[in-house]
């Protein structure tokens, strides 16, 4: 298989489109939009307002895909490399840590705040967890309260709650997510 580096989609945005490149597609959890620069993928969210009417790329889907695939098969420290999200380094920091928390297993905001050296700063990760700008690939939907439930999720309640129990099916993978 070709290294994610000479994936074709990669190429495409990282040498021909310099700046920024964006494409929309649809998942079974609904509309998203990604946000690629020269850096990497900066953000990859759902499309919540009311009445958002995007076009759809079949031919970015199928490229989007493509590189998915390969990005999720990458271990943690690598998969950070090809994103670009913006924000304070504590909130990079957070967000890395994410990426770390395994398919289909969930953590507390506290665990969270422990294992980036910060145990008594679970309200600020919840704020950074909160300003996630990529849906999925950094998980902060993984994210649950100590108390129990599943706690708030930027892009709904009944989204997060979904994502979860998708997470649980037998045989599904982050590329199951955007089927």
């Amino acid at each position: 298989m070709a290294s994610l580096n000479d994936n074709l989609f990669t190429t495409l945005v990282n040498y021909t489109i310099p700046h920024e490149f964006r494409g929309c597609l649809q998942t079974q959890w609904g509309p998203m939009t990604a946000d690629f620069t020269g850096k990497g993928l900066a953000e990859l969210s759902f499309d919540v307002a009311a009445g958002a009417e995007r076009s759809h790329d079949s031919v970015f889907r199928t490229k989007f895909l493509s590189w998915l695939r390969g990005f999720q098969k990458l271990p943690a420290e690598e998969q950070w490399s090809y994103l670009a999200p913006k924000g304070s380094d504590f909130q990079k920091s957070v967000w890395r840590a994410l990426i770390d928390v395994p398919f289909g297993k969930q953590v507390s905001y506290q665990d969270n705040a422990k294992s980036i050296g910060k145990p008594n700063a679970s309200r600020a990760v919840g704020s950074a967890i909160g300003a996630n700008p990529i849906a999925l690939l950094i998980p902060c939907h993984r994210v649950v309260p100590c108390s129990g439930g599943t706690g708030n999720y930027r892009w709904g309640p009944n989204r997060k709650r979904a994502l979860l129990d998708a997470e649980r099916t037998d045989g599904s993978d982050l590329y199951q997510l955007f089927q």
